[in-house]
């Protein structure tokens, strides 16, 4: 025999048959009928027991009840918050961006032609990175890798728990950058290694940070 799933049951009878619904004295509308919060069944607005199971209208269903409606009341909050119109720091990152190659290119004016000589030299493939280009890109990265600490920071205050640590984590991974471009034009590490550093990098930012976003939302859950 199937067993009674009031929740389910509310759910059929709410998109079968919607509430029946009044006209208060000013007009508004209000709901005629309520449901028992034990077994689902439909009873007068104004029923102070159920005639199915003897439920009292007034108290809870279960001593959970309270658990569960400060776990839902908590999660449609999180969800608010985390829905609350655009993400303005999306714009104010790109503005940053643009901020960052402007200031490589004062303190750096050859910059740009020295990036267009060594792309053309990628005819036959891609070529190794010119030490000559390794102070502005250290340059980039920490400016970016700054930035990303500070949207972080700011995205957890407002509520971003999860992509305010990933932006944190992705800023990590930046100055790890950094200093890989930099040991490279300090000669402390080779041309042979720098790619696959490279890539180590940003692979182990990516599954730090995709951690740290589910670790985040199994502990809100949990709550």
């Amino acid at each position: 025999m199937r067993r009674f799933n009031p929740s389910i049951h509310l759910f059929r009878k709410y998109m079968s048959e919607p509430p029946i619904r009044d006209k208060d004295k000013l007009g508004n509308s209000k709901l005629s009928v309520k449901y028992c919060p034990k077994c689902g069944k439909e009873l007068p607005v104004d029923a102070v027991f159920c005639d199915r199971c003897g439920q009292k209208m007034d108290e809870s269903a279960s001593p959970f009840a309270e658990r569960w409606k400060h776990k839902y009341e908590r999660r449609l909050e999180q969800f608010e918050i985390s829905d609350r119109g655009s993400d303005y720091l999306d714009g104010v990152g790109f503005g940053v961006f643009l901020i960052a190659i402007a200031w490589v290119y004062l303190q750096y004016p050859w910059v740009w032609s020295e990036i267009v000589v060594w792309f053309r030299g990628w005819v036959n493939g891609p070529t190794v990175l010119p030490l000559i280009l390794t102070e502005p890109i250290f340059l980039f990265f920490v400016i970016m890798s700054t930035w990303g600490l500070v949207e972080g920071a700011l995205r957890m205050v407002s509520g971003r728990v999860a992509k305010g640590l990933g932006n944190i984590v992705g800023a990590i991974g930046g100055f790890a950058v950094a200093y890989l471009v930099r040991l490279f034009g300090q000669g402390a590490i080779s041309a042979a290694k720098l790619l696959p550093s490279f890539v180590i990098i940003i692979g182990a930012s990516i599954v730090l940070s995709a951690l740290v976003s589910s670790f985040v939302w199994s502990s809100t859950r949990r709550d």
